[in-house]
């Protein structure tokens, strides 16, 4: 069943439609069909360009962040090998079976030969507590007994421990005993050292040998999330603890142990260190990077200014080379259109196919424009040679009529005379009608209601003054304008009506009203003669000469393809209907 979500969905279709219709619309001229040509040969390179600057973008942003993750890279390198080495250094110390007094001075020269950097470097026992110890330094950093811890187990390994804000890298190492086994006396060896020394001590933490810490700080991030500097002296600022717990948490999700976070002012990375914690490098971005970034925008402004501008002068350059001289060639054909001259305005900007197309078009209309003089020329000879032919035909028929009117005077038999009078009558309708096509200087066509007008009073005139005195004659005609094969049959036709009447429906000097109307509605023409005479069927008695008048109308009608209606009742009635397309074509 259609359900009217289907209806919204047919709807969308048709919207879509339209518009992709108008849309199609936007190109029909050649300035947009040229924008759009220019538009798409640019379009490549731009989106081409933008994304390699993109990616000079991405990676100028990025760069602090790539110091931050080679700062963790370092100080995991520095820590872990501080530590492989503290690790190698207790385990051989640890291998001899000696008394106190030769394992502190085994620890008292890997004191002096490490620089001294160890805080805290003892020999403990099982509860943990100190039975040989070297002395601590300020130069390493002493005061960190307190994290010697109680070792437990009975291998070696190193920790991170942390102590108020200070965190510190610890290594322990059992001292080996006899038996295999932990004798009943058992000792460890414990080397204690900060952990920024243990990162930073070893050398420069920067690939070109400055100090990192310069342009980044670092710390160490316990189990806990709390946070120790590994540098003891930097004054840093402690990055947010959201920025923290993000970082840790991203790290857990992925599971790659590593993290990264870019703000508006600094980068972050967090990472582990040494496989003994995490640490945490926040870096800000330097004053050439920042420069360099400067540079990058004001880079892509310039290129983009100049591709702008570029733009703008193709299109104008091709509106005035192309698209102007195309539309002043439309102009000027819009002109002969309207005027019939053609007068191209060829510029020096205008493409020589513009100024070919024009010329020859300029000689096409030349030699059109001696055509159309040749034919009006013929045309006016012809229209003048068929108005004379109408004025020659007209003064024939009127000599004719002439004819007719003087020989018929001489006529003494009345039936005789009447048949002459009936054919003037009628060539002198015809010599009417070939007058008004002569005068107009029509061929094919005739204003029937100005004929009407004329034809009326001359059908009274000829009916004499007896006539003229008891009959009174209304003409009603439309300027309706009939074709030439059709106006004559409908000329004669009202001649025919109109003299049966006054000869036939008012005898005996019998006063009336004989009216012709001509009117149309939509292609349909009607013409009704009527008169309120004694009617056809009363005067049948008086003569059968009507009866080849009636003849006549019928075959004109026929000839007209005209449907012709005879009512009597207070008088005659012709209705003569007929339309004017069918016989304009045949005509044509």
């Amino acid at each position: 069943m259609f359900r009217a979500s289907d209806g919204k969905i047919l709807q969308m279709l048709r919207d879509l439609g339209a518009r992709l219709f108008q849309s199609r619309r936007v190109f029909d001229s050649v300035g947009a069909r040229m924008g759009g040509v220019i538009l798409g040969s640019v379009a490549p390179v731009s989106v081409l360009g933008g994304v390699l600057v993109w990616q000079d973008y991405v990676h100028l942003s990025e760069a602090s962040l790539r110091r931050g993750e080679a700062v963790r890279l370092t100080a995991d390198r520095r820590l872990r090998h501080d530590i492989d080495r503290t690790t190698a250094m207790l385990e051989t110390t640890g291998e001899f079976d000696a008394d106190g007094d030769r394992t502190m001075r085994f620890l008292s020269l890997a004191q002096s030969a490490s620089g001294m950097k160890y805080c805290f470097l003892a020999e403990l026992d099982q509860a943990g507590s100190v039975v040989n110890q070297v002395t601590s330094t300020v130069a390493s950093g002493g005061g960190c007994e307190g994290v010697g811890g109680r070792p437990t187990g009975d291998k070696t390994f190193a920790e991170v421990v942390t102590s108020g804000k200070r965190a510190y890298a610890r290594v322990v190492a059992p001292i080996a005993g006899g038996g295999g086994g932990f004798p009943t006396r058992v000792r460890f060896l414990v080397a204690v050292e900060p952990l920024d020394q243990a990162v930073s001590l070893a050398g420069p933490l920067d690939s070109t040998g400055g100090d990192v810490f310069a342009d980044a700080a670092a710390w160490y991030v316990a189990p806990g999330g709390e946070l120790s500097p590994l540098c003891a002296q930097c004054a840093w600022s402690r990055p947010p603890a959201g920025v923290v717990a993000s970082l840790t948490s991203e790290a857990q999700e992925t599971k790659s142990e590593t993290a990264s976070l870019i703000t508006t002012y600094s980068s972050y990375t967090y990472g582990p260190v040494a496989g003994v914690g995490a640490i945490l490098v926040a870096t800000t971005r330097l004053p050439r990077e920042a420069h360099s970034l400067w540079m990058l925008g004001l880079w892509i402004l310039t290129i983009f200014g100049l591709l702008v501008t570029g733009l703008i002068g193709v299109m104008v350059a091709a509106h005035r080379l192309v698209v102007s001289p195309l539309r002043q060639l439309t102009q000027d054909v819009k002109m002969w259109d309207q005027s019939g001259r053609f007068e191209p305005v060829n510029a020096r900007s205008t493409p020589v196919e513009f100024r070919t197309l024009s010329n020859v078009f300029r000689r096409a209309t030349g030699r059109l424009a001696r055509r159309e003089a040749e034919l009006e020329r013929s045309i006016a000879r012809q229209n003048l040679l068929i108005r004379e032919i109408h004025h020659r035909v007209k003064n024939n028929l009127q000599i004719v009529a002439s004819l007719l009117n003087l020989q018929g005077a001489r006529i003494r038999a009345a039936d005789m005379k009447e048949e002459f009078m009936l054919a003037r009558d009628r060539v002198r309708t015809l010599a009417t009608l070939h007058r008004h096509l002569y005068v107009e200087g029509e061929v094919e066509s005739l204003n029937m209601g100005r004929f009407l007008a004329e034809l009326g009073p001359q059908l009274m005139e000829a009916a004499g003054e007896e006539a003229r005195a008891f009959i009174t004659l209304q003409v009603e005609a439309s300027d309706i304008v009939f074709p030439s094969n059709l106006a004559t049959p409908m000329a004669l036709i009202v001649s025919e009506t109109v003299s049966n009447s006054l000869k036939y429906a008012f005898p005996d000097l019998r006063s009336g009203t004989i009216l012709i109307s001509l009117t149309q509605t939509g292609d349909e023409v009607i013409l009704v003669v009527a008169d309120d005479g004694i009617g056809l069927s009363a005067s049948q008695g008086i003569n059968d000469r009507e009866g080849i008048g009636l003849q006549l109308i019928r075959g004109f009608a026929r000839q007209m393809g005209a449907v012709l209606q005879i009512d009597e009742g207070a008088g005659t009635r012709y209705t003569v209907r007929t339309t004017l397309s069918a016989r304009r074509a045949e005509a044509g």
